[in-house]
């Protein structure tokens, strides 16, 4: 298998070229129909360029599939470890999440189609560089965890808590089943994580005050 790591430097404008192009044979005729010679013609790469610079299509489309996954997490990690309170750090997720859906629609809809798109001998590559930027988030909330502002849960319910409804709402509106823009729904969607990862205490201290 081919590891897919970050690279030493930024992609060449050449590769970016034919990286743009896949993505958009990708999105008109399917990830299965697209071929090398498709790609080739879009982005007026050289065959022999394509495959000096990614191999197979395959290899293209684990390439693409990583630089949009890091794009996505970047941002996801940025807007979060930029607030202080753990309630806002959940809306700025939130935030990050949906505006990063409806700037980038067509590359949403490529890394939704993961089975698609990520061949066999690429796939625990691509899971590990995932797990990867999920660790780096969550490490972002761990001080709220100590502190007692958010439940302590298993691992493994911290992701669909977060971001579970999220995708949901993404997907129907990248697949055009929800019309209205997502992003009139982060509130409620941030809401909604907030209540379930918070603490009782944290909760009961927000609640308003009844008058006496």
């Amino acid at each position: 298998m081919t590891p897919i790591a970050p690279p030493a430097t930024p992609p060449s404008e050449r590769q970016q070229t034919i990286l743009a192009a896949a993505l958009a044979v990708f999105s008109e005729k399917g990830i299965a129909a697209a071929t090398i010679d498709d790609i080739r013609q879009r982005s007026a790469a050289s065959v022999g360029s394509i495959y000096h610079h990614f191999g197979t299509k395959e290899g293209i489309a684990a390439a693409l599939f990583a630089q949009g996954l890091d794009d996505y997490w970047a941002r996801l990690i940025a807007a979060t470890g930029a607030e202080a309170r753990a309630e806002r750090a959940i809306d700025a997720l939130l935030e990050a999440h949906i505006g990063w859906i409806v700037a980038h629609p067509d590359l949403a809809r490529f890394l939704f189609a993961r089975r698609q798109a990520v061949s066999p001998e690429y796939e625990q590559a691509i899971r590990q560089r995932t797990a990867g930027h999920f660790k780096v988030l969550f490490e972002l909330f761990k001080p709220w965890f100590r502190q007692g502002v958010l439940r302590r849960l298993p691992f493994e319910l911290y992701g669909p808590l977060l971001l579970g409804p999220a995708q949901e709402l993404s997907r129907l509106w990248l697949g055009g089943r929800a019309q209205a823009d997502p992003r009139l729904s982060v509130k409620e969607l941030s809401g909604a994580a907030w209540r379930s990862l918070a603490s009782d205490a944290t909760l009961a201290a927000t609640l308003p005050q009844e008058s006496p």
